[in-house]
């Protein structure tokens, strides 16, 4: 392994997720006390989805916002703690903070393949209303909660790192809070 790629297995990290029981506080503490912002919040998301090969219907709000170039990922899970799902184990214990790092994939097929290869399972297969996937995968061979997540690039998702990236640049701290209801994308 080159010395460019020591941490680097599955490329460079684009977002950092963190679960979390209330997405509006963890939106306002990250701002007052970390100073991210600002936050895109899309609300009632539902991904069609795939776990250990059973269908599921994914419920989030997710919120978005720029340390610098790294994305912020706020997840807040909506689903019953009866449906099985990548969050359900964390949150039925109350164990909140950091879920998975997420990495682009040109060929999101051959990163789940590299990802698998390298002992994680558990795969989560999660579409967007465009068509394009997104993979959670789990270690099956680490003693704690280690997740990944394959985002399979396209344009748009290109675009939309690029536009919260310059707006974060310009960011003056006011308006720190957008919301969007995920209904508004399809």
């Amino acid at each position: 392994m080159g010395e460019d790629e020591v941490g680097q297995r599955f490329g460079q990290v684009v977002h950092v997720a963190y679960l979390v029981p209330d997405i509006d506080v963890a939106m306002r503490d990250w701002t007052r006390q970390l100073g991210v912002g600002p936050w895109t919040c899309i609300r009632n998301i539902e991904l069609d989805s795939t776990y250990k090969g059973e269908p599921l219907n994914l419920l989030i709000h997710e919120a978005l916002a720029y340390a610098g170039t790294l994305q912020i990922q706020l997840v807040q899970s909506l689903n019953d703690p009866a449906v099985d799902t990548p969050y359900r184990d964390r949150v039925t214990a109350g164990q909140w903070g950091m879920h998975h790092v997420a990495y682009f994939a040109e060929d999101v097929d051959a990163a789940v393949a590299a990802a698998l290869q390298q002992g994680f399972g558990d795969t989560c297969e999660m579409r967007g209303g465009d068509g394009h996937r997104y993979y959670y995968l789990r270690s099956l061979e680490s003693q704690t909660e280690l997740w990944i997540e394959f985002l399979e690039l396209f344009p748009m998702l290109s675009d939309i790192y690029a536009q919260g990236i310059a707006e974060t640049a310009i960011w003056d701290g006011t308006e720190a809070f957008r919301n969007v209801d995920f209904s508004t994308f399809t």
